[in-house]
């Protein structure tokens, strides 16, 4: 069975692949924004893809003549633009990413003639904000709060039409925050394992700098992430939007405060402004009733494991970054 990956270089991509080799010899195809021995680290995907493409989905000739020449069984678009702080100070460029290229793979498979399922992957993002102590389901309204999420709602609605008038087999999904080991920086809570590695190696004062640490949010594990994508590509409903996520919230403080116990770094903790964020929602945590039910997926790594990976990879990553 042939899959091909777009956004197969990324934080999510390169974890997805060590999940699919896991099953064992694959057909496997990727693509990614960069050349691939311009990309970090590249022996990992080299050692395991069949065949590598540095595509722009911004580009549809180009992306649709990926898919005639690979006629893939399987597609994973994770291809995006996925910072929301980026998004304000990009719209335009973050909008031609997400759901132009969304639209043009899309367009791709229909004119390819193939019988591809095709896993979007989108953003809880698109919901806006929730309630305080209720969990969104997917037949909750679309109410997206800044281009970002503007950008996946447009995906996720090219998506469903794709599935109902043209018969593509999609399946869309609203995925939650979540982190893990090789994340950048720029996410919060990868942010956070950043300063913190930082402080340790003596690079920078011990004092954490933060945004708005009183949103609740959830954070599942990547690799449970992957996981749930797995599922949906072997057992998913075509035309069906899954939230991927593990029901569980946490404030934002609250994992830094769990970071900082778990690296065994004194810092003390300071409000930024630069790193507040406009429009951001206050609560996003989700029902995973549905994805659940349908595949029987259930996330399998508890937060401190994955906030203590997060923090082992960011001491790494700093200490590569300073030649030792």
């Amino acid at each position: 069975m042939r899959t091909f990956v777009t956004g197969v270089a990324g934080f999510v991509g390169r974890h997805l692949v060590r999940a699919l080799t896991v099953e064992g010899p694959l057909d496997l195809h990727g693509a990614d924004h960069g050349a691939l021995d311009a990309i970090p680290e590249p022996e990992e995907l080299q050692a395991v893809l069949r065949s590598y493409r540095a595509l722009d989905v911004t580009d549809g000739d180009a992306v649709a003549a990926a898919v005639k020449e690979l006629r893939p069984d399987r597609i994973v678009h994770l291809a995006a633009q996925a910072s929301g702080a980026l998004s304000l100070e990009q719209p335009a460029a973050t909008y031609r990413v997400n759901a132009m290229g969304a639209l043009h793979l899309l367009e791709a498979v229909r004119a390819a003639g193939i019988e591809a399922t095709v896993l979007l992957v989108g953003s809880a993002d698109v919901y806006g904000s929730g309630s305080p102590g209720t969990k969104i389901a997917e037949q909750a309204p679309l109410d997206p709060r800044n281009p970002y999420a503007l950008s996946k709602a447009a995906q996720d609605m090219l998506g469903e039409l794709y599935a109902s008038t043209y018969g593509l087999r999609v399946i869309r999904t609203r995925t939650f925050s979540h982190t893990g080991p090789g994340q950048s920086p720029r996410f919060a809570v990868a942010g956070f394992a950043h300063q913190l590695a930082r402080i340790a190696e003596g690079h920078m004062p011990a004092e954490v700098r933060v945004g708005n640490v009183d949103l609740v949010r959830e954070y599942g594990d990547a690799r449970d992430v992957v996981r749930a994508y797995m599922a949906l590509l072997d057992r998913g409903e075509p035309g069906e939007a899954y939230n991927v996520c593990t029901g569980h919230g946490y404030r934002l403080g609250e994992l830094l405060e769990r970071l900082i116990r778990v690296s065994g770094v004194r810092a003390t903790v300071a409000s930024d402004p630069a790193r507040m964020r406009a429009r951001d929602a206050d609560h996003l945590v989700g029902d995973p009733e549905k994805l659940a039910r349908r595949t029987g997926w259930s996330p399998a790594i508890p937060i401190d494991r994955t906030l203590l990976d997060l923090y082992r990879d960011a001491r790494e990553r700093v200490r590569r970054e300073a030649g030792h």
